[in-house]
């Protein structure tokens, strides 16, 4: 299991903490040739020098087509094709409906749905092109119809709803052409932007075993697998 994705390219956005940090590290640990990106090049940098030789830092705005192109060109021209993309970045800004303007309400989707877009189409004409491929993307019980939501959490629901049902769609656009699409929605995470909202509530899990089961998504152990929302809480 240790070895089952030695070698591959994966690609990691929102890759400076959370969640993201933590996928890119165990990736890393378990053999994978990993590109790490998000706005952070600092954070980017110091990750990237603790796995020389298998980590590459590229920063930028995740809702930047250019910054997107400019991640999978320097990717493929250290490692080659991407065969993992696992799409990490997000956000979260807690106002009431009221409170939020349209720029705010543009921003939310830009990084948690615009983001994914764009990474998921510069990523798969290669892997169309190699009939292989994984593209994990990262929701959140939030945008999960049915548990109960929380004030000031329009947006954020409505954008990672969005990113499921987008999943969704693009699994049944290319599960024939041997690319895997697949999200998970975990509850809360012990992660910065966890303390941000959460007024100091306990986290349900921490980033490592999320990232775990996303490594379960990209890998053949989940082969069957696609179009799924794979919830944790």
């Amino acid at each position: 299991m240790d070895n089952e994705l030695r070698d591959k390219v994966a690609v990691v956005t929102g890759a400076s903490s959370g969640i993201g940090r933590a996928t890119a590290e165990m990736l890393a640990a378990r053999g994978a040739l990993v590109a790490v990106f998000a706005r952070s090049s600092e954070e980017l940098e110091a990750l990237a020098s603790a796995h020389a030789g298998r980590m590459l830092a590229v920063a930028g705005d995740v809702a930047d087509p250019n910054a997107i192109d400019r991640l999978f060109s320097e990717t493929e021209s250290r490692f080659g094709d991407c065969y993992l993309l696992v799409n990490a970045a997000g956000m979260a800004d807690p106002r009431l409906l009221l409170e939020t303007t349209p720029e705010e309400w543009d921003r939310m989707f830009a990084v948690n749905v615009r983001g994914a877009f764009l990474a998921s189409r510069r990523a798969l004409p290669s892997m169309l092109a190699n009939h292989s491929g994984a593209i994990v993307n990262v929701s959140s019980i939030s945008g999960v119809v049915g548990p109960e939501k929380f004030p000031g959490s329009v947006s954020y629901c409505a954008s990672k709803g969005a990113l499921i049902s987008m999943t969704e769609a693009l699994a049944v656009e290319v599960g024939d052409r041997g690319v895997r699409v697949n999200c998970i929605s975990p509850g809360s995470v012990d992660t910065g932007m966890w303390a941000k909202v959460s007024g100091g509530a306990p986290a349900d899990m921490a980033p490592a075993e999320v990232a775990e089961a996303i490594l379960f998504l990209a890998s053949e152990r989940s082969r069957p697998m696609n179009g799924q929302n794979l919830r944790l809480w």
